[in-house]
């Protein structure tokens, strides 16, 4: 070993020796006991090492602890450390500090070097393979902390050695280190950390010398969010010390040319596997997001190098466009895009923009958008053409139902808005600047700029107010309050507090007026939403405005006021949670306008009254509770004092001045928080509180109030429990908002009693709404216990978790409902505990472990059962988010206690248990559960959850081994142990080189040939637990010699864990070739198996078979033991299942066996008919598998032929339709049927004509097979409605084209309905597509016929369905099909573009002009008489409960609005003269009674405004309507007198009767 020697370091002068002592004591305890330092202790060799210099531990003073004498303990304490707290942090810093200072020892003392090597094992072999080891079992699944520190212990090591080693001994060590990470399996983190830092010290090409795909490989893992970053750092440091060494050979001042070469070759490394790993849409993201910008980074050249290649290919696919628009992004976003390339290429014209921000995808709409809007320079402005653009495509990117997405389009125009403010800004300067320098032409051309940015905004600020309209989804106007949001913070509207701009704000250079009579009235309509976000973010946004802003000019702003209060009043009555919700919004504002427009008095008489109200309505509810249901509901109230209190400031110098004026208000509410309570106790705390009605209400109740409102007791129940959660949460406003100083707002005495009245409601509470809504303010009550410095309330928490623990053992039998409120109970005190150390959770557990842990016997015939409630109140600590942290100390404990409790006489406490145990998992290794990948399931090395948790392994193992095998005897309390323990095993991983599961494989083992399915099953999946990379292979050996036909449990159990096997092999990409070892061994084991009578096992091997002979193969010669492909296993089982697919059923196994058999075979022949169109073996098998007796297998069958018929020549589908037909007609079961008729309609679409039976004979048949009363989902009339979609195509051809159209159009109509089920629209859809694509196919020639026009309507109608899968089939197919379009657009931009060529193609021709003004008609009119549409406008609605549309998606306002402009277009158009005529009449009456109609609706309500009559949603619409049938009937200049006049009068009375501001009727 060699060391170096540099210049000697300065005097570290004076120096502090005051803990000398301390760590030489320290030094000297850990020299005496041998155990691991204290964490404490750790921290104080830390700091001083750190408070030491170099030349302090140089000079060797007799008073310095030497750091030789330092090593053993840290690095003892570091191996011993333990897996929970921060100790293993803390440790691997000490040692950390202490391998820096001591490199930084040697590398100025070479004596010093010596007596280190001398002295400890520091920096030996042994020693840094010890921390090598240490650092790749626990870097994987370590937090931040702990990563960041063993990150910088494995670099500080490195650094050590480079001290104290030779450059080749380096070299070795470090290629060693490297060789043996590239052993683990790829899914573990450590090994792209490690391979990070080792390729930045030995160079990248190294590690592909070693590993050559290991970049392939790698990116195939960039799925996972816990793997996509570490994977691209990896890359990163191997591609960038490439190019280092590779610039660095070419000289100090290489040539460009040369220079480009190296970029060139460079490039060659990765370009391919990157582009193909961007192809790759689950991995894509990633790749975008954390590989592409680092070696992007890394050299601007290469970056351009790469995205001018994909340029220059073909863009045919989405995957295309998104791999080239996601890498011209990130390279803009680096600034590495040259000028011409971010505004001149052809992949960014405007046609391919708007092509991108219409486009379905919606990462390529983000995509387009961000290219759109974002831009290194901030102050960069936005062209014209792309502002034109974003205009068009704002419903597309605003109204998506997809909230992820929306909140990505938020944050890119929260770029476009602030770009504009900043460019305009620019732009205004320069201007001053041009006008300066007389330079007007320039300034001419800025202000124009600047005109198309005020008008791009003006124009979008209109968009938002838009669709906030009465009736908006909640997506349109929940974006359109945040987007707003963002244009006030933004300073749009100058006139704003600028205390709510962004921080780092500027000035827009022109103001644009957000908060006009429109917006106020639109924001106050919203406060009554259904939806709790919008209400919230409609008053956020009224608080916002200027206070001038929200009333007209010349009004008294306390009359407005007052009115606004008045309603808040009224609709806080409303019996439905959402009217009282509103209300309380209303009355919240109120408050807030009476604070800025008056004085306090107004104010003070404001809460007065409002709690006088309630007071009033809890002594109605006192005495006579059946009508104060009704007529009085108390959560309103409770939520509008919720609000107002939570925005009153007590540090005000108002609020200060009036100490005894709020305490008195405060004892006001807590007194009416008594009197709820007093009153809903009886209902809410009843054994059955969903069914109870007291008798006292039932006697009261009125029938006719159930008649409106529905049963009483859901009534009662509401009421009570609304009522108690909204008061809760005033006092929980109250309890935290309330300061708690010498002014005693609120006495202690209160706060005591309030615990108490929380912790008598949390215990006898039998509801569970109910008491979740009394846990919060029973956490805060503790929490401000806690942090009071009144010594009357800092003990009451523990005291009243000590006495209700007592409650557990005492009163158990009162206490039911999974222990009722006592697990909030104890969870909410110990949540607001404030010690650090936690003593109250460490005693609190201690005491429930005692409880949960006695022993309860049958035989004690007792009912109650502390136990039950123990480890309920133990499962609550570990559910509680906020005690994750400090519960983990006890996981092992209750681990034991769960599992113990599985073997318990007692169900109730099994049950308990097993609730337990699910908790403790969830904890552990997450919610997610098993799937077919183990790479999407939480699991964890079992190396570090035992060093995590010490004592679980001698648990579960106690347990297995005391179970395990008694399984035989089938008692229920072995299975219910086994199996939750096998479960907990199988979510760790194995580890090459650990043996600390060992004693576990037998039991294991044995499990396999249980003679429960369930236990085999959950055993095979454990195995994997005790198999490593290294043992895959022996063990998969193991379990093939073990197979035996005469042992049928265990060969079953033995078949499954060899599947298991299979599944891990595949999931580890760094194993490309199976070895030939796995299929040998199937191949020397298939007689015995396949003839071992035993179904399940039969299934099970074939399945194992499968999924070998399925595995992808690399290219041939790749590897010498790679079997490619496995030519004698293929042959034995394609040839078995060819004799035995027609064996007979004798049972569920035999059943389950033919299906799969069939399903192989079938899926091969279909293969087959790929590849070779007219394989008659194929065909015959097909056939044969078509013509099985069994319906199972012929199922499986005819999905496969509906599968793969698009892929069959059109001789292969002539040969199968007529055995499909016979089915479909032959059988008696319904699966066959549907499953048969599926099959038929695609051959038959596939044929387009078919001559081997009466196409007459064929509609009957399966219009017969239709249900025309369908309630519910019918498979068989959904695959028969299906297939007449082909086959009524072909019968258009006929002369009775006409009547089969008919027909088939009026069960369309039937299944296609917003009530029908999803199964069934879907059906009609498939019909319609089928319909015309074969009718487009068969009559290309004049098309646009009635039956084509009909099936288009139909289709415009499915792009608006409720089911977005719906819409999005019908967008693909009208974009391919009809429109005709390169990419598949959205439904909002193919509804439009497809309303446009319907009105185009079928408006000019006299056959079908008529029916498709018919159907704009009802589209701008809607479909009954305007009497019925105001009918059902003002009908009351008593339904408790918001009742949603069926369908939310449709914008009937802004489709009448489309049509409107559409029916115009035809009307002045068309040359059928009569058809136009017959309209404008139609239209003229209709106008002229829906104008009468609403002329009386406005004398009957009168006066409307904010919250008024208008702002009903139905009313709206009507209005509306109104508006588009006067524009229709006035461009075709068609108005009756009447009309006119009416529309006058409604003119003035918008303005007179303030109505509403949406409805225009400037016309």
């Amino acid at each position: 070993m060699a060391g170096k020697r540099s210049k000697q370091p300065a005097s570290s002068g004076n120096r502090d020796t005051s803990n000398d002592a301390r760590i030489r004591s320290i030094v000297a305890r850990y020299q005496e006991a041998r155990e691991r330092l204290s964490e404490d202790e750790l921290g104080i060799i830390r700091k001083y090492i750190v408070a030491n210099r170099v030349d302090n531990f140089l000079a060797e003073k007799s008073d310095t602890v030497t750091l030789t004498e330092m090593y053993p303990p840290l690095f003892r304490s570091l191996l011993l450390s333990p897996g929970l707290g921060e100790y293993r942090t803390v440790a691997c810093d000490a040692l950390t500090v202490w391998i820096q200072r001591t490199s930084q020892c040697c590398l100025h003392s070479l004596g010093f070097t010596d007596r280190l090597v001398r002295e400890t094992t520091a920096g030996s072999p042994n020693d840094v393979d010890i921390i090598f080891d240490f650092i790749c079992e626990y870097w994987t699944d370590s937090g931040a902390a702990l990563g960041n520190a063993l990150r910088e212990l494995f670099m500080k090591t490195i650094s050590l050695i480079e001290r104290l080693w030779t450059v080749d001994e380096k070299v070795e060590r470090l290629g060693a280190w490297i060789d043996r990470i590239l052993q683990y399996p790829r899914t573990m983190r450590v090994v792209y950390f490690t391979i990070e830092i080792l390729a930045r010290q030995l160079g990248g090409q190294i590690i592909l010398d070693k590993d050559p795909s290991i970049i392939h490989d790698s990116l195939q893992l960039t799925y996972s969010n816990a793997l996509a970053n570490p994977v691209s750092k990896m890359i990163t440091a191997i591609l960038i010390t490439i190019r280092k060494s590779a610039i660095k050979a070419l000289g100090k001042e290489p040539d460009f040319e040369a220079v480009v070469a190296v970029e060139k070759k460079w490039l060659e490394i990765w370009r391919s596997e990157v582009a193909s790993a961007l192809r790759d849409e689950n991995l894509r993201s990633h790749i975008q997001t954390y590989l592409l910008p680092n070696i992007f980074r890394v050299s601007a050249v290469g970056c351009r190098l790469f995205t001018k290649e994909l340029q220059k290919q073909p863009l045919h696919t989405d995957s295309d466009l998104s791999v080239l628009i996601g890498c011209l992004k990130v390279a803009q976003d680096l600034a590495l895009l040259e000028d011409d390339e971010q505004s001149n290429t052809s992949s960014l014209s405007p046609d391919f923009l708007r092509v991108l921000l219409h486009h379905m995808s919606e990462d390529l709409r983000i995509g387009g958008l961000s290219l759109a809007v974002s831009s290194p320079q901030a102050s960069k402005p936005i062209s014209p053409a792309v502002l034109d653009i974003l205009t068009e495509a704002f419903d597309d990117l605003i109204l998506d139902s997809d909230p992820e997405f929306r909140n990505r389009v938020y944050g890119f125009m929260r770029q476009m808005t602030t770009r504009i403010r900043d460019s305009c800004y620019a732009l205004t300067r320069e201007r001053k600047k041009c006008i300066t320098k007389n330079d007007l032409t320039r300034a001419k051309q800025i202000e124009s700029h600047i005109a198309v940015n005020v008008n791009f905004l003006n124009g979008y600020l209109n968009y938002l107010l838009e669709l906030l309209r009465p009736g908006s989804s909640y997506q349109r106007i929940h974006m359109s309050l945040k987007l707003l949001r963002v244009l006030i913070r933004a300073g749009l509207d100058d006139r704003v507090d600028a205390k709510w701009h962004d921080k780092n704000h500027i000035d827009f250079p022109f103001n644009i007026p957000i908060f006009t009579q429109k917006l106020v009235r639109l924001l106050l309509d919203n406060l009554m939403n259904n939806y709790e976000d919008i209400r919230d973010a409609s008053i956020e946004l009224l608080k916002m405005a200027p206070v001038d802003a929200l009333f007209d000019d010349n009004v008294e702003k306390k009359l407005v006021v007052d009115g606004y209060c008045e309603n808040g009043l009224c609709m806080i009555k409303g019996l439905r949670g959402r009217e009282g919700d509103g209300g309380a919004r209303i009355l919240d504002f109120c408050y807030y306008l009476y604070s800025k427009i008056d004085d306090h008095e107004s104010e003070a008489r404001f809460l007065d009254k409002f709690i006088g109200i309630l007071e009033s309505a809890i002594q109605e509810a006192e005495r006579n509770l059946s009508s104060a249901v009704k007529e009085y509901p108390l959560h309103g109230y409770f939520s509008g004092l919720k609000f107002i209190f939570a925005q009153i400031d007590y540090d005000t110098e108002k609020a200060k001045g009036k100490a005894a004026y709020w305490s008195q208000l405060h004892g006001r509410l807590i007194r009416l928080a008594y009197s709820v309570w007093s009153i809903v106790e009886k209902i809410l705390c009843h054994d059955s509180p969903e069914g109870n009605l007291p008798e006292e209400i039932e006697e009261q109740y009125l029938a006719a109030l159930e008649e409106q409102y529905g049963p009483a007791t859901q009534l009662i129940l509401s009421y009570a429990w609304r009522a108690i959660g909204e008061s809760s949460g005033l006092l929980t406003v109250l309890l935290s908002r309330i300061p708690d100083d010498e002014s005693k707002l609120l006495d202690d005495s209160v706060v005591e009693d309030l615990g108490n009245l929380l912790l008598s409601e949390l215990a006898t509470i039998r509801h569970r709404g109910a008491f979740s809504s009394v846990y919060p303010t029973f956490v805060e009550c503790c929490a401000r216990c806690n942090r009071s410095t009144s010594n009357k309330l800092v003990g009451l928490p523990d005291q009243w978790l000590e006495e209700n623990i007592q409650l557990i053992q005492s009163k158990a039998q009162y206490i039911t409902r999974r222990s009722g409120g006592l697990p909030f109970l104890v969870a909410g005190v110990l949540t607001a505990e404030t010690n650090p150390t936690r003593p109250l959770l460490q005693k609190t557990f201690d005491g429930l472990a005692e409880i949960a842990e006695r022993p309860a016997y049958l035989s004690d015939k007792k009912t109650d059962l502390p136990q039950v409630h123990a480890l309920n109140c133990i499962k609550s600590i570990f559910v509680e988010a906020r005690l994750s942290g400090p519960s983990a100390f006890f996981v092992d404990r209750a681990l034991a206690m769960a599992i113990n409790a599985f073997a318990s006489e007692m169900w109730s406490i099994r049950n308990c248990g097993v609730m337990l145990f699910a908790a403790l998992q969830t904890r552990l290794f997450g919610s997610r559960k098993f799937t077919d990948s183990r790479l999407t399931v939480g699991t964890m090395s079992a190396r570090l959850f035992f060093s995590r948790f010490k004592n679980v392994k001698d648990i579960l193992l106690q347990h297995l081994e005391k179970h395990v095998y008694q399984l035989g005897s089938l008692e229920a309390s072995h299975i219910e142990t086994v199996y939750p323990v096998l479960s907990l095993l199988a979510r760790l991983e194995g580890t090459n080189e650990y043996s600390g599961l060992d004693a576990f494989r037998p039991l294991i083992m044995s499990c396999l040939s249980s003679r429960i399915w369930k236990i085999r099953e959950i055993a095979a999946r454990s195995l994997l637990a005790v198999v490593s990379s290294a043992s895959w292979l022996e063990t998969y050996q193991n379990l093939i010699d073990g197979l035996s036909k005469s042992e049928r449990n265990g060969t079953h159990g033995r078949l499954l864990a060899l599947q298991v096997l299979l599944e891990s092999f595949a999931s580890r990409p760094s194993e490309a070739d199976m070895p030939a070892e796995v299929s040998t061994g199937l191949v020397h084991k298939f007689e015995d198996m396949v003839e071992c009578k035993c179904s399940p096992n039969i299934l099970a091997f074939l399945r194992v078979c499968k999924s070998v002979i399925d595995y992808p193969r690399p290219q041939p010669a790749v590897d010498a033991h790679a079997e490619t492909p496995p030519p004698v296993l293929v042959q034995k089982f394609y040839s078995f299942l060819l004799s035995n697919f027609r064996t007979a059923e004798n049972s569920v196994g035999d059943r389950l066996l033919q299906e799969q058999i069939i399903g192989y075979l079938a899926e091969r022949s279909a293969q087959q008919l790929r590849v070779h169109s007219n394989d008659q073996e194929a065909l015959a098998i097909l056939n044969d598998c078509i013509r099985t007796a069994s319906y199972g297998r012929t199922v499986v069958t005819m999905r496969i032929i509906s599968d793969n018929v698009n892929d069959f020549s059109l001789r292969a589908c002539e040969e199968l339709i007529m055995p499909v037909w016979v089915t479909c007609c032959g059988s008696s079961w319904s699966q066959v049927r549907s499953a048969a008729s599926r099959a038929f309609s695609a051959l038959l679409s596939r044929l387009k004509q078919w001559d081997g039976q009466s196409a007459n004979a064929v509609f009957e048949e399966l219009y017969t097979s239709i249900d025309l009363q369908i309630t519910e989902a019918n498979t068989v009339s959904e695959a028969a409605l299906e297939a007449l979609g082909p086959l009524v195509a072909c019968l258009c051809m006929s002369e009775r084209g006409s009547d089969y159209y008919s027909r088939w159009n009026s069960v369309l109509d039937l299944l296609r309905d917003d009530d029908a089920p999803f199964s069934a629209r879907k059906a009609a859809l498939a019909s319609v597509i089928s319909f015309v694509r074969t009718f487009l196919e068969l009559r290309t020639e004049s098309p646009d016929t009635v039956f084509l026009r009909d099936a288009y309507s139909k289709l415009l109608d499915f792009l608006s369905d409720d089911d977005q899968d719906l819409r999005e089939i019908a967008t693909e197919f009208i974009c391919a099909y009809i429109l005709k379009s390169k990419y598949t657009m959205t439904c909002v931009y193919c509804e439009a573009s497809l309303a446009k060529l319907f009105v185009d193609v079928f408006g000019n021709r006299t056959e079908t002009v008529n029916g498709l003004i018919l159907f704009a008609e009802k589209k701008v009119t809607g479909t009954v008489s305007p009497s019925r549409q105001i009918e059902d406008a003002f009908a009351p609605d008593l339904s408790l409960f918001v009742v949603e549309k069926q369908n939310l998606y449709i914008n009937d306002v802004q489709d009448g609005s489309r049509w409107t402009d559409l029916l115009i277009q035809v009307l002045c158009s068309t040359g059928d003269s009569d058809a136009r005529e017959c309209s404008l009449t139609r239209l003229r009456a209709w106008e002229e009674s829906a104008v009468t109609l609403l002329l009386k609706a406005i004398h009957l309500h009168g006066n409307d405004g904010p919250l008024g009559w208008t702002s009903n949603a139905e009313v709206f619409a009507f209005g509306r309507r109104v508006i588009e049938v006067y524009r229709v009937l006035s461009q075709c200049k068609s108005i009756s007198v009447q009309v006119a006049a009416e529309f006058s009068e409604l003119r003035h009375l918008a303005k007179d009767k303030n109505l509403h501001c949406l409805w225009n009727f400037e016309i």
